[in-house]
């Protein structure tokens, strides 16, 4: 019998019991010298960083320290009905969120969403049709309770491990995705979780639900949230926003500086001048997916997912968005129906159309740790659009005192299959140019003992100030050799 763990909260969060995939792996021994908080700046999430799939021998948060990841947002969230399962004894039960919580590892921050119950279920915690609790004192009081068990104050006898965690959670989330058509009261809910959270930890941040998600009907979504939300909370009771940000490998990453500027002009219009944007959930594709009712999902290779997941990480940094998630989870599987969000993973878990075979890592698996170790410790508020032009796109990133190039052409909206360019660089001597993604057709045909041997490079020389490189159908990073 096939042993599966779903990731997404709420499928394996039914009311009444069930622990998350998320419950049970181990931590991994956390990385000399840095803490969490010394990676408090980093953009590079994963919803979630946990594995947690039955045969695969690292399970846990292996995968997520080996290719870089410092956010983890677990897909379980803290749920009233499960820590106080009888909404008339104040006694909280605790053991599966220690465990959650408790084991990612050092260098790893914690984004954590807080809810009264899953919303495909009616667990009797929240008022019909109303994202409100049916008791919004007894609410108040787990939200607190949640927020100071986990905050690493050591303040308080319900404090966890005794206040001595190496990841305190700073960072909450009400909820996820309100849908303010059919149901009422997700602001008031925000309003109400938010004082709370700041009632029990002044430090903490606190983001709204994120905002829905595909380009084909983000406008509209947005247009009601912004209506029947924002409006209500009027400036007040977030720290950080949110949206959501999927679509496949052939230029939908671009569609999100519209988004994004859509999201500011109603952030201003009701008064959220200039608080921070998050992308909690990113993602594309690699195979072939069921199509979605009204979307066409055509196959799309490794090679694709690969450059496409980079281009989502520096097109966005480049406008302002300061964190980014890709979802849905680091190893593939979610619904378990052969569609979009079984395909977005970095790891293959065995299942449906196009898998390679459990624990087989992508060609964006090698990407992703690739990009983290050429672009963590960057200056993040000084990213240099260097180009945005001829379907030709390079960036500038300064990373201690040093300059690292990310370029790239988007040859399905162009003709050739190549693209010569010339830029200017701030270094003289030779560039090193290093191909984003693996040379390779699959990661099935690499050996993860040979990295990064497996990425393309060259050198070029810097002519005065000007470089002239290549481009193909990847992304490319340029550096001075050393």
């Amino acid at each position: 019998m096939r042993i599966t763990v779903v990731l997404f909260l709420f499928l394996l969060t039914a009311c009444g019991g069930g622990t998350s995939g998320d419950a049970g792996a181990d931590a991994t021994s956390s990385e000399g010298g840095l803490t969490t908080p010394d990676y408090e700046d980093s953009p590079f999430g994963f919803h979630p960083a946990l594995v947690a799939k039955a045969f695969y021998s690292d399970s846990g948060y292996i995968d997520a320290q080996n290719i870089g990841v410092r956010w983890n947002r677990p897909s379980k969230y803290a749920f009233w009905f499960k820590v106080q399962p009888d909404i008339n004894d104040p006694a909280y039960t605790w053991d599966e969120y220690d465990i959650l919580y408790g084991n990612v590892p050092e260098g790893i921050n914690i984004l954590a969403n807080i809810a009264t119950e899953p919303g495909r279920e009616d667990c009797g915690y929240e008022i019909t049709d109303s994202y409100l609790p049916v008791d919004e004192d007894k609410y108040t009081a787990f939200v607190k309770a949640t927020v100071e068990r986990y905050d690493g104050d050591g303040i308080g006898e319900e404090d966890f491990n005794g206040g001595v965690f190496p990841n305190p959670i700073k960072y909450w989330q009400v909820d996820n995705e309100p849908d303010a058509l059919t149901k009422t009261g997700y602001a008031e809910l925000q309003r109400i979780t938010y004082m709370a959270i700041k009632e029990a930890c002044p430090d903490c941040q606190v983001l709204i639900g994120g905002a829905t998600g595909f380009p084909q009907n983000f406008a509209n979504n947005f247009a009601v949230y912004a209506q029947q939300i924002l409006s209500d909370l009027n400036g007040q009771y977030v720290d950080i926003f949110d949206f959501h940000w999927y679509g496949s490998a052939d230029g939908d990453y671009r569609k999100s500086k519209a988004a994004y500027d859509l999201v500011r002009s109603q952030l201003n219009e009701y008064n959220f001048w200039n608080i921070p944007v998050w992308i909690t959930e990113m993602g594309s594709y690699s195979g072939d997916p069921v199509d979605m009712p009204g979307i066409l999902q055509p196959y799309q290779s490794e090679r694709q997912q690969a450059g496409d997941y980079l281009k989502r990480f520096v097109y966005p940094l480049s406008f302002g968005v300061k964190k980014i998630f890709p979802a849905f989870g680091l190893m593939e599987g979610f619904k378990q129906n052969n569609g979009y969000f079984d395909h977005t993973g970095l790891i293959y878990d065995g299942a449906f159309s196009d898998d390679l075979g459990l624990g087989i890592k992508k060609l964006g698996y090698y990407s992703y740790k690739l990009m983290t170790e050429k672009l963590e410790g960057s200056d993040w508020d000084n990213i240099q659009v260097i180009q945005e032009l001829g379907n030709v796109y390079i960036y500038k990133f300064l990373k201690g005192g040093e300059s690292v190039y990310v370029a790239w052409w988007d040859y399905f909206d162009d003709t050739g299959v190549s693209k010569t360019i010339t830029f200017n660089v701030d270094f003289t001597g030779d560039a090193l140019i290093t191909t984003a993604v693996p040379n390779a057709d699959s990661g099935a045909d690499l050996n993860e003992n040979d990295y990064p041997d497996f990425f393309k490079t060259e050198t070029k020389t810097v002519s005065g100030v000007q470089v002239t490189i290549t481009l193909d159908e990847n992304p490319v990073f340029v550096e001075a050799a050393q």
